[in-house]
């Protein structure tokens, strides 16, 4: 499995650039004590660091803002992950624990301030593309029926599956899935050795906590 950033991406985010990792072999779990109190830590970290005023500040915010607003994707109405986990935690409203796989991207969200996209890579089929979608919709994990109109979206043979917002419900990662894709969806400020670097962490972390085999990790530029 391979991804591409197509040239409807490409086109208005020349240095657009994703980073992915594929993991074999997990064992995804409730979450597990050691996690929830290494999240505690962060989110006291980010609550010292940031409040609600500074958020939208960030030169990282607004780097992703500003990728959002060159696809024509609202950063106001489709909040990014990494935001609106953020803002949760500065609201100090409890963040939603999952499994021991969805926390470990939540917490590599906060923790880089970058939308993260984590997938059940068995429930993909064949090469994945970025690109803008076509009008249609899909079902998002939290159930709802989600417009996929002119919006960024990883799509494989069977349709869109992921932004960096809102993903599918037919690539939810469970407590059944064995193989992960997790995607880094980097705005252009993003260098290729900072973008490796988060990717190393990320892989680190998913392992720590799920077990299992790093299999692949990749940069993709716009250009290629």
């Amino acid at each position: 499995m391979k991804i591409t950033i197509q040239e409807s991406i490409s086109q208005v985010v020349p240095n657009c650039r994703l980073g992915y990792l594929t993991i074999n072999d997990v064992i995804v779990k409730g979450t597990p004590p050691a996690l929830s109190q290494e999240f505690d830590r962060l989110q006291i970290a980010v609550g010292q660091a940031y409040n609600m005023d500074v958020l939208p500040k960030l030169p990282r915010i607004l780097a992703v803002r500003n990728m959002y607003k060159k696809l024509h994707f609202d950063p106001s109405r489709y909040r990014p992950a990494s935001e609106a986990l953020v803002r949760r935690v500065l609201q100090k409203k409890n963040l939603y624990y999952v499994n021991s796989a969805v926390d470990v991207n939540n917490y590599c969200s906060i923790k880089f301030l970058l939308p993260f996209g984590l997938y059940d890579l068995e429930q993909i089929v064949g090469d994945c593309s970025y690109s803008l979608a076509t009008e249609g919709h899909y079902t998002s994990i939290a159930g709802k029926n989600v417009s996929t109109d002119d919006k960024p979206f990883l799509t494989d043979s069977l349709g869109v599956f992921g932004n960096p917002t809102a993903d599918s419900r037919r690539t939810a990662v469970t407590l059944t899935t064995r193989k992960l894709l997790a995607v880094v969806y980097a705005d252009e400020s993003v260098s290729a050795a900072e973008l490796n670097n988060v990717l190393d962490f990320a892989a680190d972390m998913f392992v720590c906590y799920n077990g299992g085999t790093v299999t692949g990790k990749h940069i993709v530029n716009a250009e290629e």
